[in-house]
């Protein structure tokens, strides 16, 4: 009988040189202690994300295998998953789970990725985790379908996206496996997968998601990545309010304060999500005003909110700086008015979208609120300070527009840093599937924004069309019918007030 074929031994983390003469490795910061000694030049160390992709996609490989011959020599089986790939390779669930982990998981190294941080600890902390793989094998097919216009894969992915919902309703049903980590990875994943559908879609399941959150209590916060879950689900139901108009959830508030004391309550990107729920909060108030309330004191409101946002910007700037360039015979259709920015990361360029979307959203309120009180009687003294504070708005809007637009390139991997220091240009690749599912409501926020210019709405249009049609989300599409309604009364936007708050919602 043949010997079984022994397991590929799990992935070194020791240094190049260590590696290479098979030494023990003391893996030091930033060089091996071996290689000082021996007066090496030390070559540094994997990727670790690399390093955690490899394990777990040899992990997700050998489940599979096992669950197939499991399947093979039983009759009957509580689930009917679709049939493997044939032949040696590996089937397509593998195929979309290591797609899915390669672009959708972020790496400093690499910044076309995506922003799923979290999910090497859900992984490590649960031996078990049927539903998170066969909901990453779904977002993971459907994306490498929709990168390389593949219809079969796509029907493949919906048949997988199908299964996923099952197995997440099942354990939805469970006591234990409706509060565990990978339950809520699941769906905060699927989500992904929604922006191919439609945007009512998506909100169905961020409000599932937050209802998921609730569930989990207060005691959810054990680990960093619950943590990150949060924030994420916070910042996706931070967006659904803005499109329904309404406050941000009281009992979602409430686990905000519990989470405070497990995360890092000064990171940028904490600061940034408190910010948030309070500017939906205001919007709502100002939208639901009736005159209640003094315009003045709402103003006063919107003014202090602003502040609060120059301090995290400040604070971001610090942590993620980044570098402009301008190349003025670059490609128009890739580099808005021939500028790109270049980030660390495309965590850091999350960060800094994020922030500039909700400062976009406030000083549209500012904005509006500002052009409501000059429209009245006044002081000479106070109009006059109003007045320059209208200005201000308007160039804050300006900067926020142009700086979002500026990191279109970096996130669809036309250029990236290499080592930390030298950009890199790739204009002849193909657009970044991840990086498009993150600039949707980045190119949004600027092309329904009261002070964009016409032909860089035009801009924001074609890249919408580009996403929506190249990448396969159908929400890009449904968010551009927006833009293209606001770019055909744009002759007149400037002097309007009132339906600059109706592009937070489609």
């Amino acid at each position: 009988m043949a010997s079984e074929k022994a397991p590929r031994p799990r992935a070194s983390r020791n240094c190049g040189n260590c590696r290479a003469v098979k030494r023990r490795c003391d893996q030091q910061i930033p060089h091996c202690g071996q290689c000082i000694r021996m007066r090496e030049k030390c070559p540094g160390y994997r990727d670790e994300w690399e390093l955690v992709f490899r394990d777990q996609t040899d992990k997700t490989i050998k489940r599979s295998k096992e669950k197939r011959a499991k399947r093979k020599g039983s009759t009957t089986s509580s689930r009917t998953p679709s049939p493997p790939t044939p032949g040696l390779g590996p089937s397509l669930d593998e195929i979309g789970v290591n797609y899915f982990l390669h672009n959708f998981v972020i790496n400093n190294q690499t910044p076309s990725r995506g922003f799923f941080n979290y999910i090497p600890a859900v992984y490590n902390a649960e031996a078990e985790h049927y539903t998170l793989v066969t909901s990453m094998a779904a977002v993971g097919l459907v994306a490498l379908a929709n990168s390389n216009q593949q219809p079969e894969l796509a029907r493949h992915a919906r048949i997988k996206y199908s299964e996923a919902i099952a197995n997440v309703n099942t354990a939805l049903a469970s006591p234990v496996d409706s509060v565990k980590d990978s339950t809520l990875m699941s769906v905060i994943s699927l989500g992904v997968f929604e922006h191919v559908s439609n945007f009512q879609s998506w909100v169905r399941h961020v409000r599932g998601a937050a209802a998921l959150v609730v569930l989990r209590g207060k005691s959810q916060f054990t680990s960093t990545a619950a943590t990150l879950m949060f924030n994420q689900v916070r910042a996706d139901t931070v967006i659904t309010c803005l499109h329904a108009n309404q406050p941000f959830p009281e009992d979602l508030l409430a686990l905000q304060g519990e989470a405070s004391k497990h995360a890092d309550a000064y990171s940028p990107f904490w600061l940034l999500g408190v910010s948030a729920t309070k500017c939906v909060n205001l919007l709502y108030s100002v939208t639901q005003n009736k005159s209640k309330v003094s315009w003045s004191e709402k103003l006063e409101e919107a003014i202090i909110l602003q502040e609060e946002f120059r301090r995290v910007f400040e604070i971001i700037s610090l942590a993620d700086p980044y570098t402009t360039i301008y190349e003025p015979t670059a490609d128009p259709e890739v580099f808005h008015e021939g500028r790109f920015d270049v980030y660390q990361s495309t965590w850091a360029i999350r960060v800094w979208n994020n922030a500039r979307c909700i400062r976009m959203i406030v000083s549209e309120i500012l904005y509006s609120i500002l052009m409501k009180v000059l429209a009245t009687e006044l002081p000479s003294a106070v109009r006059t300070t109003l007045e320059a504070k209208y200005q201000e708005t308007v160039q804050i809007m300006t900067s926020l527009g142009e700086d979002m637009l500026a990191t279109v390139p970096q996130m669809l991997g036309y250029v990236s840093l290499v080592s930390g220091q030298h950009v890199s240009y790739n204009l002849t690749s193909t657009a970044s599937v991840p990086g498009g599912y993150s600039l949707i409501w980045t190119l949004y926020m600027v092309g329904k924004s009261p002070v964009t210019k016409r032909k860089s709405r035009k801009w924001v249009i074609r890249r919408l069309q580009d996403i929506g049609r190249g990448a396969g989300f159908a929400m890009a599409l449904q968010l551009l019918e927006g833009v293209m309604k606001i770019d055909q009364l744009s002759e007149a936007s400037v002097q309007r007030s009132g339906p600059y708050f109706e592009p937070t919602r489609l």
